[in-house]
């Protein structure tokens, strides 16, 4: 049973300028004016024109979406993702058949240049860093089991919430963390790792009896369940004030390890279980299973330590298409969230869309979190609440969009005040079938139930449209960080 406690009063930054168009189309706007001022002591003609000529490019810019895009944007989007194909940056290719002498299945594109290190905490164990050679971060996953709500009580759910708050509120403060993020992978069991427990403690002098009940207690129970992981994973951003470098892996993992004791009981009483660290070999299966679903079969089936390795567990064929991905045995289709809720939201508004979904093999829900540091927060929200209230006084009537904005800005300001942080926050949803005869059908299938789950959680979803590739990448629970990832110069992947 859910809690009564509602939440809400998110809002998007406002843009500013006249009437939010953006500060951009507001001096742009300032120059078209003074253009037709000095224009109109030459030819009045002109002036008119141009005048015309400018309000109208601006009205136009200015007209967005419900997904906060123009016609610029659109038209950008497109036609960056045409030019891309053609220079065949959209297609794939590793392992032994590529044209390249090491045979290895690395990483594609965006991830070409993530690797896995390890190294000691300073309390004497050893910690599993994803590394990021394009940013120089450093990401820590953790795997937890949460307890889940549905035998909570209302006071029970409410702690949890200001535990986790509480958590963000202290990642806030804490130099050198750039993200977190928190990723709900669900894909149907296949029932391996159920029949092999069993077999185990089948005897082979069992009697008859216990021995059908057994078998049968396989056949009903060993399909047709779904299991779920919960990942949360912190990117962190450390330089040396000495030299302005990135530092090194066992410096990093020293300042990482002294979090991670807390970082753990503060999951804990968020409701995240006991959460513990992953391992390299854990990281690499979590990783080929994403691009190979279809390994996910025989790699259930093989017993003790896994057999692959970082430098193999990405796909053997890609190609990114305008509203979908195909890796090897699987073909994905990535979301991102467009708008929040636009009402308040109780604790089992995501329920539906983080369970598992019928219509859909793989599915994959990752929220990410950006928390401003305590400098940074009083100035936006001060910011936020100066331009709501210049979008107020700019209308002769205000709209209720108005009013809204500036109430939620004025509460903001108000709890900033008592120490909140500003957090801003995004969801991307990925969805996997298998490749097959019939993979187009399943894969809009599929689109429809995470659609329609998104709908019933009050969230507006859009297709990564030409950036599947690198949406399906930033979904995985390897904390990549979007906001200061810059592509190289040459193009490090294979294609």
């Amino acid at each position: 049973m859910a809690s009564n406690t509602t939440y809400g009063d998110w809002m998007r930054p406002i843009a500013g300028g006249i009437r939010n168009i953006g500060r951009p189309l507001t001096f742009a706007g300032l120059g078209v004016l003074v253009a037709t001022l000095m224009l109109s002591m030459v030819n009045v003609v002109a002036a008119i024109a141009t005048a015309v000529v400018g309000i109208g490019v601006i009205a136009i810019l200015a007209m967005r979406d419900r997904e906060h895009r123009n016609v610029l944007d659109r038209t950008v989007e497109r036609r960056t993702w045409l030019a891309e194909s053609r220079k065949g940056r959209a297609l794939y290719r590793s392992g032994m058949l590529a044209p390249v002498e090491s045979g290895q299945c690395r990483l594609p594109g965006i991830l070409s240049r993530v690797s896995l290190v390890e190294a000691n905490d300073g309390f004497g164990n050893r910690l599993a860093l994803i590394r990021h050679g394009h940013t120089g971060e450093y990401s820590l996953p953790f795997s937890c089991q949460p307890q889940g709500a549905s035998l909570a009580d209302d006071d029970v759910e409410d702690a949890y919430v200001a535990s986790w708050a509480g958590l963000l509120e202290s990642l806030g403060g804490e130099m050198g963390v750039a993200q977190l993020s928190v990723t709900v992978d669900t894909s149907p069991d296949s029932g391996v790792r159920f029949r092999r427990n069993l077999s185990k403690r089948t005897v082979q002098d069992a009697p008859e009896l216990a021995a059908r009940a057994m078998a049968q207690i396989m056949d009903l129970y060993a399909t047709g369940g779904a299991s779920s992981s919960v990942i949360l994973t912190l990117t962190f951003r450390y330089v040396d004030a000495r030299n302005g470098r990135f530092l090194e892996p066992d410096e990093a993992a020293r300042r990482i390890g002294q979090l991670v004791p807390n970082l753990i009981r503060r999951i804990a009483d968020a409701g995240g279980g006991t959460a513990r660290t992953l391992t390299i070999d854990e990281i690499s299966r979590m990783v080929r299973v994403a691009y190979d679903p279809g390994a996910q079969d025989s790699l259930e089936q093989t017993d003790g330590r896994p057999w692959i390795e970082w430098e193999d567990a990405g796909p053997v064929a890609c190609e990114a298409g305008w509203d979908h991905y195909r890796h090897d045995s699987g073909v994905s289709r990535t979301w991102e969230m467009c708008d929040p809720p636009k009402s308040n939201v109780t604790s089992s508004t995501l329920a539906r869309l983080l369970g598992p979904l019928a219509d859909c093999d793989r599915k994959r829900v990752t929220v990410v979190f950006h928390i401003l540091p305590p400098d940074k927060t009083a100035f936006m929200a001060e910011q936020n609440r100066q331009r709501a209230a210049n979008q107020v006084s700019q209308e002769k009537r205000a709209s209720i969009s108005a009013m809204s904005q500036i109430n939620k800005a004025n509460r903001q300001a108000i709890e900033i005040d008592r120490g909140a942080a500003i957090v801003f926050f995004g969801l991307l949803v990925t969805a996997t079938v298998r490749a097959g005869d019939d993979e187009r059908i399943r894969l809009e299938q599929a689109a429809h139930a995470v659609e329609g789950a998104a709908g019933s959680a009050k969230i507006d979803l859009r297709p990564c449209y030409g950036a599947q590739d690198t949406a399906f990448a930033a979904s995985l629970p390897l904390g990549l960080n979007l906001r200061t990832y810059s592509p190289p110069n040459a193009l490090t992947a294979l294609s």
